[in-house]
């Protein structure tokens, strides 16, 4: 079955057949985004059921159906960035809560902290450069399959990949990490699966259920907290309504009160150029 049937039939029918085939179709694209944007496992997966819950919400919505994987795709950056905006927030409130108490180290955390320096600097680099690296490093896609992504000749994307790699080695040097730590971008289990983990399917399903029954609520969970961060943001402000007929009421006022100033002007210039004899008639009739 094509988006279009599958979509249309979890529309009417709420179908969970047609989602699951959804799901299973869409979700390695998906894992990827998330993937691209998120390091820690957890936060990957609440991102990917979060993405599939907004398309519960907002499947009557989607227009053209056909487009439906690049539209999750760019549900899933979104989303991931939000998860990453939160967890950039939380870290910080705990490393002030840190910074408060004697200092220790921790295993694996001088390494935790590099993955986070490669992956900030990854995000600073050019457009051009960052998305073969994001591609073929973190998505796990040959160099031609991201030329066919990125819709670039293949030679256009080997040479941007080796200077994207160049400035990033560079950017890493600056900050005192060592060239070797580029393997971060490459490291075990972090490359896309060719398909969705079959207990992550059955999550991203079960979730489809309680929401269809009422049962998942904004803080019910970590995915249905940042769906509903995304529906928020897409939503226009409760007083955009408001201002734009206030200042439409405005603009006709405006334009009305000029138009009558400009009638009135035109009259008074044709009384003026009547000949002087006709005015004083006129003046002496209206005495």
């Amino acid at each position: 079955m094509t988006d279009h049937q599958l979509l249309g039939e979890f529309v009417s029918e709420r179908s969970e057949a047609a989602f699951r085939d959804l799901v299973a179709r869409h979700g390695p694209a998906v894992l990827r985004a998330c993937r691209r944007i998120l390091g820690d496992p957890d936060e990957v997966e609440d991102a990917f059921q979060a993405t599939f819950l907004v398309l519960v919400r907002k499947a009557p919505t989607i227009r053209d159906p056909e487009t439906l994987g690049n539209w999750l795709y760019g549900v899933a950056l979104r989303v991931a960035a939000r998860a990453r905006r939160d967890a950039a927030r939380r870290r910080d409130h705990e490393r002030r809560i840190a910074a408060m108490s004697p200092a220790c180290w921790e295993p694996g955390r001088a390494w935790d902290d590099s993955e986070r320096v490669v992956r900030e600097e990854l995000a600073r680099l050019p457009r051009s450069y960052r998305e073969p690296i994001e591609l073929c490093y973190l998505g796990g896609c040959s160099h031609e399959e991201a030329a066919r992504r990125l819709d670039w000749p293949l030679g256009t994307l080997k040479t941007r990949l080796v200077r994207g790699r160049r400035r990033l080695r560079g950017r890493l040097a600056r900050r005192g990490i060592a060239p070797a730590l580029l393997l971060l971008l490459a490291w075990p289990g972090r490359r896309a699966s060719a398909a969705v983990p079959g207990d992550l399917l059955e999550k991203t399903v079960g979730a489809m259920l309680d929401d269809a029954r009422g049962l998942l609520s904004a803080g019910a969970s970590r995915p249905a907290e940042l769906a509903r961060a995304f529906e928020h943001a897409r939503r226009p402000p409760r007083w955009l309504g408001p201002l734009a007929v206030l200042l439409a009421t405005a603009v006709v006022t405006t334009l009305g009160v000029a138009l009558r100033a400009q009638a009135r002007a035109a009259e008074f210039e044709s009384f003026a150029a009547l000949p002087p004899n006709l005015t004083d008639v006129l003046n002496v009739e209206c005495r």
